[in-house]
């Protein structure tokens, strides 16, 4: 799994779209292509981490089984669910940029976890094996803290390093001329939503989930390796402190 990557990977995705809207008349909504790059954690990792109500746990008996396995929830990383959640918002909304940007945000996020040692099952229902490239390891059985700290120690934050690097290099996804002549004329909601809220306050909701995942990674780095002094490994399929699913 990744804990920055899903938030900042939409603005690279939507940028590299930009050159293919323009010569085919292809619209792709930016909005829908981050819900679809948060969709599949969403139905998950709430219950993998479990949650305390009144004295209560909630959690799933077996997170690895229930996140990414059969029987579980694991088809919400396939490819073939992003193609359902798309169809399904067509037949229903008929809004094509958001039907192609909530395949695109799904298939992001189901290719990006393939990254750790657990893999996702890419090709459900065809095979319920995992497709898996191991570079980190997946320790969300372990709860919130001990995978925050195995995977900020591991090749995981050079991943999410990566995506928010390549978005500060494209740091014009960010402006508020981007916004206006990129995003909102290819995204039929904000163009219906814009005379009724302010610019403004539609740009900083535009910026959110780029500030939210990068000082999401800044913050576990500090908590990870100043607050609790935990070891660096860069090594495939580290950290080796951290008992990996495989």
């Amino acid at each position: 799994m990744s804990w920055a990557t899903h938030d900042v990977e939409p603005y690279v995705i939507k940028r590299h779209f930009a050159g293919i809207e323009r010569r085919l008349g292809f619209k792709v909504s930016f909005v829908a292509i981050t819900l679809g790059s948060w969709a599949p954690d969403l139905f998950t990792k709430w219950f993998i981490y479990g949650i305390n109500i009144a004295g209560y746990e909630i959690r799933a008996d077996d997170p690895v089984q229930f996140h990414r396995s059969w029987p579980g929830l694991g088809f919400t990383h396939s490819l073939l669910f992003g193609v359902l959640v798309g169809l399904l918002f067509w037949l229903v909304a008929r809004n094509k940029p958001w039907a192609v940007g909530l395949v695109i945000g799904i298939w992001a996020h189901a290719l990006s976890d393939t990254l750790d040692t657990n893999g996702v099952m890419l090709f459900f229902p065809f095979t319920l094996d995992r497709v898996s490239f191991g570079a980190w390891a997946y320790a969300g059985e372990t709860g919130r803290y001990i995978d925050a700290s195995a995977y900020f120690s591991s090749l995981g934050f050079v991943w999410d390093g990566f995506w928010i690097g390549m978005v500060l290099l494209n740091w014009r996804v960010l402006t508020t001329e981007y916004f206006r002549t990129e995003v909102v004329p290819q995204d039929p909601f904000l163009a219906w939503i814009r005379p009724y809220v302010p610019d403004q306050a539609l740009i900083v909701l535009y910026r959110g989930p780029f500030f939210y995942g990068l000082t999401r990674w800044v913050a576990w780095l500090i908590w990870a390796h100043v607050v609790n002094s935990n070891a660096f490994d860069l090594s495939w399929g580290g950290p080796y402190w951290v008992p990996a699913v495989n």
